[in-house]
C-alpha cells in the first residue's frame, strides 16, 4: 500500500479482517461444502458504510490486500457502472502493490493465478442478458467462461472473495446479479461498501443469498473531516422571491451567477495560499433525452464570462472515461452533467455545484453532496481559509433544499461503529468429524448441516387462483358466491351471467320535453377581429406601476444560505438578474392564450399602446426597448390582457340561436323522476353536488323555479360562453326563474368542489358573463350540505361568499 491510512480507515480494516479471519478458521476446519457455507453465512459478509469521499475504496483495497497475504483468495470487484471500472482499476494498481488487477475480458485462466488477483467488472457485464455478458459465460479458445473459471480456481485451493462498490445499486432489483452471486460465484467472503445503504435492500440481500449475519462497520462524517479527507461542511444556497416577483426572476441564471462569484473567490483564495489548483464548478441539469437544458446552461455560462473551451459537457447516462478525464483536466473550469451521473465519479477539484433540478430525494442528495465533499490531495494536511473548507450547492429551486438537508441528517446519523465476530457458529467434533454448528442459547444444535441459500422469489409463480380462492373463506356467503361466479366459473357460466346482466340493463324509456321548441342563445366570437383588437389596445390597463415594472433590469430576492450539517441559516438580499429570453418565453404564453386572436396582431396593438404611453411621458425608446418592456409587463401582470379581453368581448361577442332541445330523450328504465326538470327525470350523469343542487331545485314550493335543465357541454342545443382564452364554457344548469327580468328569465348555474375552487379553469369561469344571460352563479357545497356562492377577491382567489337561496335567484346578476 502506498498511502498511509487514517486512523478510522485502519480500524475499519482491522475489524473486517478479524471477522474474515474467524470465518477462515472455521472454513478450514469444515469437513465439506455445506459446513463451509454455514461458516461463511455468519462471518463471511461485511458491509462498510462511510460518507462519500472518506476513502471507501482505500478501506476495501486494504482489506483485500492484507487478507490475500493470509488466505489464498481471488477477488472479484464490482462497480455500479462500466465507466467506473477503470477508475477502480487505476486506484487499485496505484495504491496496492499486493493486488494484481487482471482483465476479465481476456485473462480468464486459472493457471498462473496468485493470491490477491483482482478482476474488476460490473454486474451487468457478467450477469445480464446481453452478448457481452454471454461471451464471459462461454468457454473460448484462450479463456475460460466465468462459470468454469471459478470452480477451477477452487480446485487450485483458492477462496472466492467479492467486493461490491456502491452496493445499494446492485441488489435492489437485479435478480440476475443475485442469481450469479449465489449460484455461480458462491463466495466465502463478501465485502460491501456504500454511502447510502437501504435497509430493505440489505434485508433482501441477506434473504436471497443465504447470509445469516451481515456485519456492519460504520464511519462517521466527523472522523473523515478530522482526517482531512472531506470538507468541514456544505452550504446550500437557495433564492426566495415574493409571489408577485417569482415570474420575473430567472432562478437558474441567479444560481449560476452566484456560483460564478463564489467560484472566482475560491480561485483567488487558492492563488493566495500558493496552491496550484484550478477549482471545478459542476452544473447539474435534468435527465432527459433532449440536450436543450445542456445547451441553455452552456449559453448562460458563456454570458457570465466563462470561455467556451473551459466548459465541458457530459450527457451520457452513466459515468465513463470521458467524464473522469474531464474531472481531472484542469483546463476545464465547468462541467455540465445530467442527474443520472451524479453518483460514483470522483471530482476532488469540485467546490461548487449548481443544481437546476430536483435533489429532494435524500439518497440522491447524498450523492450530490458527495461530489463536492472530497478534499483534493493538494489541500490535505494544510491550513486553508474558511472559504476552502466548505462545498457550495446553488439551487435553482428552493424546495430542493429538503433533499440536501435530509441527506445531511442521514449522514450525521451515522456514528463510527465496529462489528463483533458472530458468536453463533462454532466448530464441534462429532464422532471424530468436525462440523460447523449454529449456537443457540449457548448450546450447539448438534445436528447435521444442510445450509440452503434463500430462494429468489418469483411473484408470478407464487400467485395462483387457488390461493386467491382460499383467501375468500372469511368472506360472507353473498360475496363468496360472487367470487365463485367470476373467478371460478366456467366460460359458459360466465357468458350466461353476462347475458343476464346485459338483459337487465338494456331496457330504456322515452321521456318527452315539457317545453316544446325550447332553445337558447350561444356566444360566438366575430370573424373579423380588428375592432376587438383595437378595443383591447385601448382598454389594457398600462399605468405608472406597469411601466415601472417594464423598465426593471433586476429584482431583489432573499438569498438563503444554509449549512446543511448544522442547519445554520443566513438570509441576505440578492439582486437576481432578469433573463430577457425567459421573460420573452413567458410573455409569449400570454400572447398565445386567446386562440381566436393572432398573437402577432395582439402584440402589435400592445406595442402601439406602449408608444403612446412613452411619448406622453417624454421617454426615449427603440422598438427593441418596447418589446422588452412589453414582455416584462406581460410577465409581471399576466391578467392585464385577459381583463381587457373580457371587457371587449362583452362588447363585440355575437349571439347565435342554438338548436332546439330534442323532443324526447332515451334513458335507462328506472331512472329517477324529477318534478321540475324539462324532461321530468334526473339526468343519470350528475355527480354528488350536482344531484344535491337538482334536488334543491325540485324541492322549491314557492313557484320561484318554473323548470330546470341540465346544460350538457358541446351539444347543438348547449348554452356556451366565451372565456378570455377563446374556449367555450358550458355551465351545468339552466334555471327558468319566475319574476327574473334578465336574460329571458334564465339563470345559469355551476357547482364546483372545494378542491377545484382555484383551478385556472374556475378562476376564469367565476368572472365569465354571458351577453344575454349575464354571470352564471358559481356554487360550492359545504360539508353541512349548504350551498354557498363563490366570489373572486382582490387577491385573485376564489372563496365562498354568501349562502345561496332559491328566492334570491330573481336578482342574481
Amino acid at each position: 500500500m502506498i498511502v498511509s491510512p487514517s486512523r478510522y480507515q485502519k480500524e475499519a480494516k482491522d475489524n473486517a479482517l478479524s471477522i474474515f479471519r474467524y470465518a477462515l478458521q472455521q472454513i478450514k476446519a469444515a469437513p465439506d461444502e455445506a459446513n463451509c457455507r454455514q461458516a461463511a453465512a455468519y462471518n463471511g459478509c461485511v458491509l462498510i458504510q462511510a460518507p462519500t469521499g472518506s476513502g471507501k475504496t482505500m478501506m476495501a483495497g486494504m482489506i483485500a490486500e492484507e487478507f490475500a497475504r493470509e488466505a489464498k483468495i481471488v477477488w472479484f470487484w464490482f462497480t455500479p457502472f462500466a465507466g467506473l471500472v477503470d477508475q477502480a482499476s487505476v486506484a487499485l494498481k496505484k495504491q496496492f502493490s499486493g493486488l494484481r488487477v487482471r482483465d476479465i475480458q481476456g485473462d480468464r485462466l486459472a493457471m498462473g493465478t496468485r493470491s490477491g488477483d483482482v478482476f474488476v467488472s460490473t454486474w451487468a457485464a457478467v450477469a445480464a442478458n446481453n452478448e457481452k455478458a454471454r461471451r464471459l459465460r462461454r468457454d473460448g479458445d484462450l479463456s475460460l467462461s466465468l462459470d468454469s473459471l471459478i470452480p477451477s480456481l477452487r480446485e487450485l485451493g483458492f477462496h472466492i472473495g467479492v467486493v461490491v462498490d456502491e452496493a445499494h445499486h446492485t441488489f435492489g432489483s437485479a435478480t440476475e446479479a443475485v442469481r450469479f452471486y449465489t449460484e455461480v460465484m458462491q463466495p466465502e467472503f463478501t465485502l460491501l461498501i456504500t454511502a447510502t445503504p437501504d435497509d430493505t435492500d440489505v434485508d433482501k440481500f441477506k434473504r436471497t443469498t443465504g447470509i445469516a449475519e451481515l456485519h456492519r462497520i460504520t464511519v462517521s462524517r466527523q472522523d473523515a473531516v478530522d482526517a482531512g479527507m472531506i470538507k468541514v461542511g456544505v452550504k446550500s444556497v437557495a433564492y426566495l422571491a415574493p409571489d408577485d416577483q417569482k415570474a420575473l426572476v430567472d432562478f437558474p441564471m441567479a444560481a449560476l451567477a452566484d456560483a460564478k462569484t463564489v467560484h472566482e473567490r475560491i480561485k483567488q483564495e487558492l492563488k493566495n495560499a500558493s496552491i496550484n489548483l484550478m477549482p471545478l464548478m459542476l452544473v447539474q441539469v435534468a435527465t432527459s433525452e433532449k440536450d436543450d437544458d445542456v445547451a441553455r446552461a452552456r449559453e448562460n455560462l458563456m454570458q457570465l464570462g466563462f470561455r467556451e473551451e473551459a466548459i465541458a459537457c457530459y450527457t451520457a447516462k452513466e459515468p465513463s472515461d470521458d467524464l473522469l478525464a474531464v474531472a481531472l483536466d484542469e483546463t476545464k473550469e465547468v462541467l455540465i452533467f445530467k442527474m443520472a451521473v451524479a453518483l460514483g465519479f470522483d471530482a476532488p477539484r469540485a467546490f461548487t455545484l449548481v443544481s437546476m433540478r430536483g435533489a429532494r430525494d435524500t439518497d440522491f442528495g447524498i450523492q450530490v453532496v458527495g461530489r463536492i465533499l472530497r478534499v483534493h490531495r493538494r489541500l490535505q494536511g494544510r491550513e486553508v481559509p474558511e472559504l476552502l473548507c466548505n462545498g457550495y450547492v446553488f439551487l435553482a429551486d428552493a424546495e430542493n433544499q429538503t433533499g440536501l438537508t435530509g441527506a445531511a441528517d442521514k449522514i450525521n446519523a451515522i456514528r463510527t461503529g465496529l462489528s463483533e465476530i458472530s458468536p453463533y457458529t462454532m466448530v464441534v467434533n462429532i464422532a471424530g468429524q468436525n462440523h460447523v454448528q449454529i449456537v443457540r442459547n449457548g448450546q450447539s444444535t448438534m445436528l447435521p448441516v444442510d445450509w440452503q441459500v434463500g430462494a429468489i422469489s418469483n411473484a408470478a409463480q407464487d400467485l395462483n387462483v387457488s390461493s386467491i380462492y382460499a383467501a375468500t373463506d372469511t368472506l360472507s356467503d353473498g360475496m363468496q358466491s360472487v367470487l365463485d361466479g367470476f373467478v371460478l366459473a366456467t366460460p359458459a357460466v360466465q357468458t350466461e351471467q353476462t347475458r343476464r346482466v346485459a338483459a337487465t340493463l338494456s331496457g330504456t324509456s322515452s321521456f318527452l320535453l315539457k317545453v316544446p321548441g325550447l332553445k337558447f342563445k350561444r356566444e360566438l366570437m366575430p370573424i373579423a377581429t380588428d375592432a376587438l383588437l383595437a378595443c383591447i389596445g385601448s382598454k389594457v390597463a398600462i399605468g405608472e406601476r406597469e411601466l415601472n415594472e417594464g423598465r426593471r433590469a433586476k429584482t431583489t430576492v432573499i438569498r438563503r444560505e444554509e449549512e446543511i450539517f448544522t442547519r445554520a441559516v443566513t438570509d441576505t438580499k440578492y439582486q437576481a438578474r432578469i433573463s430577457e429570453s425567459e421573460i420573452a418565453r413567458r410573455a409569449q404564453r400570454v400572447l398565445f392564450e386567446p386562440d381566436y386572436l393572432d398573437p402577432r396582431d395582439l402584440q402589435a396593438v400592445l406595442i402601439n399602446r406602449l408608444k403612446l404611453e412613452y411619448e406622453a411621458r417624454g421617454f426615449e425608446y427603440t422598438e427593441s426597448d418596447l418589446e422588452l418592456v412589453l414582455n416584462l409587463i406581460l410577465t409581471a401582470f399576466p391578467n392585464l390582457v385577459r381583463q381587457a379581453e373580457r371587457e371587449c368581448k362583452a362588447q363585440f361577442v355575437e349571439l347565435k340561436d342554438t338548436s332546439c332541445l330534442p323532443d324526447s330523450v332515451e334513458l335507462p328504465a328506472g331512472v329517477r323522476t324529477s318534478r321540475l326538470n324539462v324532461y321530468g327525470v334526473m339526468p343519470p350523469d350528475l355527480n354528488r353536488d350536482e344531484m344535491a343542487f337538482a334536488e334543491m331545485l325540485d324541492s322549491d314550493l314557492s313557484g320561484t323555479v318554473e323548470w330546470w335543465h341540465r346544460n350538457e357541454p358541446r351539444k347543438p342545443w348547449s348554452i356556451g360562453l366565451i372565456l378570455p382564452n377563446g374556449a367555450q364554457y358550458f355551465p351545468d344548469f339552466v334555471v327558468k326563474v319566475n319574476g327574473r327580468t334578465f336574460g329571458d328569465g334564465l339563470l345559469l348555474a355551476e357547482t364546483k368542489g372545494d378542491h377545484l375552487l382555484n383551478s385556472s379553469d374556475t378562476l376564469d369561469k367565476v368572472l365569465a358573463s354571458h351577453k344575454l344571460y349575464k354571470h352564471p352563479v358559481m356554487l360550492t357545497r359545504e360539508n353541512s350540505g349548504r350551498f354557498m356562492t363563490i366570489r373572486q377577491g382582490a387577491n385573485g382567489k376564489n372563496a365562498p361568499d354568501q349562502i345561496f337561496r332559491l328566492d334570491l335567484m330573481v336578482g342574481y346578476y
